[in-house]
């Protein structure tokens, strides 16, 4: 982690200090809104995450305006959003999502990545930002380190040079990284993703 005196963005991106009670869950089970406009990125996103014990996708979301109507009807613990959906963008969501419903936290999932994006994510209120191309890796961490109230931003955010915290799974609390198949499904959502833009 490098020292952070530069803009006020970088300071939020940092991780929260407090982990409200070690490593254990605030919530039980954990609820999960998935917003994605991708129908096979959803699916394999619910495969994975359902995967794991006390973990439940409560809703599934293909448009930023869908994901936040959904979010007020469900209330769920975390959502996860893709930026570029049709309508309503991702970022609109975030925003709207945070503003109307403080308790549900929200990890970014895009394949997208520049300095202007993650201060605009974390502006907006993001407590996660994971790169798809880094979710076999990081995905399963995020949402563990956020449903204990940590931040956790993708080992793709190298930003040494100007102070962002980044996060390994180690830095998260040693969770646990998928199965073969886990991460098998989570190259097959990128590959699709590629095929697809």
């Amino acid at each position: 982690m490098v020292g952070g005196s530069r803009a006020g963005y970088l300071q939020m991106a940092r991780s929260s200090a407090s982990s409200r009670g070690g490593d254990t869950s605030i919530y039980n089970p954990i609820r999960i809104l998935i917003a994605d406009d991708h129908t096979v990125v959803r699916y394999g996103l619910k495969t994975i995450l359902e995967a794991h014990e006390g973990w439940e996708v409560c809703g599934q979301a293909k448009s930023g305006a869908e994901a936040l109507a959904l979010a007020l009807q469900l209330r769920p613990h975390i959502a996860i959003l893709d930026l570029n959906m049709p309508g309503m963008s991702g970022i609109d969501a975030l925003r709207a999502i945070r503003e109307q419903l403080p308790e549900t936290q929200v990890v970014v999932l895009t394949l997208h990545f520049s300095e202007h994006l993650v201060r605009e994510i974390v502006k907006a209120g993001a407590r996660g930002y994971v790169m798809k191309s880094d979710a076999d890796r990081d995905l399963v961490d995020a949402i563990s380190a956020v449903a204990v109230g940590r931040s956790y931003f993708t080992q793709a955010v190298q930003f040494a040079s100007s102070g962002v915290a980044t996060r390994s799974a180690a830095e998260a609390g040693g969770v646990g990284n998928l199965s073969l198949r886990e991460r098998e499904a989570v190259r097959n959502i990128a590959q699709t993703m590629r095929k697809l833009l």
